[in-house]
């Protein structure tokens, strides 16, 4: 009851302070306490971890400040054996020597000749191939289109001879041939049987 009446006075005192929502000041994370135990472990084992870790990476103590001194140290003895030895040097009597020994370098060499032997590449044993069948071919027609033209000049030299013989001559020379002399015929059958039987070559090589 005193509680009650103690809690009754506050609130009067402070109206605002008692309207505002009542809740607990301190909470924790749901299932806090059951993953306790696993996450204090963990830290635990990390905490180790990192104890017994080391870099890698070491260096000398007071390395980074003895290390301009050291530079300069280095570059003052390579300075130091640069100058007390000559780096440039030339055999004696080299220059005496030298005109004599370019002149004979340069006239005793002789030009050579770089050979290049054709038959050694492949694309000339083609070519040479390609040219001796397209003479070939070649030559194989002129003979073929010679042939024709003169077969045909031939033709037309006996038909041109017809022309010029005259018809008694060759029913003279045919009546001469013959060897059966007792058949009469006239000149218009023997005509005609000429011209069924024989033709102007035939005519014209018999003459």
């Amino acid at each position: 009851m005193k509680m009650k009446d103690e809690n009754m006075e506050w609130e009067l005192e402070a109206p605002v302070l008692a309207a505002l929502p009542r809740t607990t000041p301190y909470r924790v994370p749901d299932n806090y306490f059951e993953g306790l135990k696993s996450q204090t472990n963990s830290l635990v084992q990390l905490s180790q971890f990192s104890k017994n870790e080391t870099s890698g990476f070491l260096v000398p103590n007071n390395y980074f400040n003895e290390l301009t001194e050291q530079i300069n140290s280095r570059i003052a003895i390579d300075e130091f054996s640069l100058m007390s030895e000559n780096g440039f040097k030339t055999p004696e009597h080299y220059f005496e020597n030298l005109q004599n020994n370019i002149l004979g370098k340069t006239t005793n060499l002789k030009p050579q000749t770089k050979v290049t032997r054709l038959w050694n590449s492949d694309f000339m044993r083609y070519a040479a191939a390609a040219c001796f069948i397209l003479l070939v071919a070649s030559g194989l027609y002129v003979d073929q289109q010679n042939t024709i033209k003169q077969t045909q000049n031939n033709e037309l030299a006996n038909e041109s001879m017809l022309y010029y013989i005259d018809e008694s001559v060759i029913v003279e020379h045919l009546k001469e041939s013959q060897t059966a002399t007792t058949i009469s015929v006239s000149q218009a059958e023997m005509e005609n049987y000429l011209i069924d039987n024989y033709s102007s070559n035939d005519l014209s090589n018999s003459l």
